[in-house]
């Protein structure tokens, strides 16, 4: 049975969570919000796979693997508010190690490359960042930053790479199971 997956870094909730919904309170009065993503549902994707059968995840599986095997664990920092009003999503950006995800982001792609279609999600640039929400409508003169400055200080660990299945909850906005798990620093 084929699912929707994506490839991402964990933000954790009880790391992060409590100031990344600080965040979304101060930003709330000033943007049309569709859905805030719960502290659960918040992770930073490092590359979007879309539908996949369970042959492509073995195959993605084996790929990520060896790409990930000898990377080391690194740890990220809460950066910059955000919004694509195009896209009609405000986020909030990270700082701290970048090299470091960025060189996962890079070997993981072009390990990716050799079997599946992965260059149209980030459309040439790689632009790390947590999803706060999703919009109904967005002015385009507004600034998430007049109003909402960064977290500061909110750094954790990421010691792994996560393979994680889109699953519809309804309401209640998607659900984010990790389906595979792939440790940086071993």
């Amino acid at each position: 049975m084929a699912g929707r997956y994506f490839l991402g870094v964990d933000v954790p909730a009880d790391v992060c969570g409590p100031e990344l919904i600080a965040l979304q309170k101060r930003l709330e009065p000033h943007l049309d919000v569709k859905r805030w993503y719960n502290p659960d549902q918040l992770h930073l994707t490092v590359q979007f796979m879309g539908n996949l059968e369970a042959a492509q995840v073995t195959q993605l599986i084996e790929l990520v693997e060896a790409a990930t095997r000898g990377l080391p664990a690194f740890e990220l920092e809460l950066g910059e508010v955000g919004w694509f009003p195009r896209a009609k999503v405000v986020w909030c950006g990270v700082q701290g190690a970048m090299n470091a995800l960025q060189e996962l982001q890079r070997n993981v792609v072009q390990a990716l490359s050799t079997a599946f279609q992965v260059d149209s999600y980030n459309h040439g640039a790689f632009r790390p960042h947590i999803t706060l929400g999703r919009l109904h409508s967005a002015d385009v003169a507004f600034r998430p930053e007049s109003v909402a400055s960064p977290p500061s200080g909110m750094t954790w660990r990421v010691g792994g790479l996560h393979l994680y299945e889109s699953v519809s909850a309804g309401k209640n906005g998607p659900q984010y199971p990790i389906r595979h798990r792939f440790a940086l620093g071993m």
